[in-house]
């Protein structure tokens, strides 16, 4: 089998190394921070029966049309936000995520940022004296499992934890978490975090003036969630402040991390060393499925 990888799949090398012997020919894993043009991967692709790619690739129908040689996608990640599904079906091409695997680490890390900018660790400080998060309100827009992992750890610093989103989560309602209408959250939370699907645009302008004076709104989700124009206005004045991770996108990081009420390292949240070797052995693991497949 002829096997590319497309992107900066965040592999770890000896997954990289498992992943070369199951291909007849020598794979590149290239590194770099902007997702290559059609061009680009179509160069990449050749006649490459299995490609790999990252949650942020385009993988378009231009993509497949132009080459046919395609039967499996397999996505490092677990968006497929960027994939177009119909295309891929009416192929019959075989398309494979992984999901689950970095959604503990990246809220270890969202609450990382949330204690130092609370407590003006850095150079940057949420409010004028140094806060606590006990006791202060958390709400969260969509309890998926990344979701669900952040409110634990608000539950563990005892905030109090309010969610809103299509399906009421029991298990949570028992544990003291209120599932809300985003309204209510955006007029009540000390800190918002989005942790909707990628790319779903969950405050738009009229969300934006519901928010209260001072609050931190944290960005979780991958790709474009809210109403940039909007943005820029809210994250300028009433002492709001805003947090990101390089999830969010280059485009976003090259918009805002240089504004001062925000902070936005370039790390991926939850691309901790263990996170990345939960990855890798999926990302075999779909390889191989799709290999005994073929037999």
């Amino acid at each position: 089998m002829k096997l590319s990888v497309l992107s900066d799949v965040h592999l770890l090398p000896e997954a990289q190394q498992k992943i070369q012997s199951l291909s007849d020919v020598a794979i590149t894993f290239p590194a770099e921070d902007t997702q290559p043009e059609l061009e680009e991967l179509i160069k990449r692709t050749s006649e490459a029966e299995a490609v790999l790619v990252s949650p942020g690739t385009n993988v378009s129908r231009e993509l497949l049309e132009a080459c046919p040689s395609i039967k499996y996608v397999g996505i490092c990640g677990t968006s497929k936000e960027n994939v177009d599904q119909v295309a891929i079906e009416e192929r019959g091409i075989t398309l494979t995520n992984v999901s689950h695997y970095g959604d503990e680490p990246a809220a270890e890390f969202i609450f990382m940022q949330l204690v130092a900018l609370a407590r003006g660790v850095d150079s940057k400080q949420w409010r004028e004296n140094p806060t606590e998060l006990l006791g202060k309100s958390i709400g969260i827009i969509g309890l998926g499992s990344l979701g669900q992992a952040v409110a634990r750890l608000a539950l563990a610093y005892k905030m109090q934890v309010s969610y809103c989103g299509p399906t009421r989560k029991q298990e949570y309602d028992e544990l003291g978490v209120k599932h809300v209408e985003k309204s209510e959250l955006l007029k009540t939370s000390d800190v918002v975090v989005i942790s909707s699907p990628s790319n779903l645009e969950v405050i738009g302008a009229e969300d934006f003036a519901l928010i209260k004076p001072k609050t931190l709104l944290v960005q979780a989700s991958t790709g474009a969630c809210f109403d940039k124009a909007a943005f820029l206005e809210w994250v300028g004045k009433d002492g709001n402040c805003a947090m990101f991770d390089y999830s969010a996108g280059n485009d976003s990081y090259e918009a805002y991390k240089d504004l001062p009420r925000v902070v936005f390292p370039k790390i991926v949240a939850g691309y901790s060393y263990e996170a990345r070797q939960r990855l890798g052995e999926r990302v075999l693991e779909n390889l191989q499925a799709y290999l005994n497949s073929r037999v």
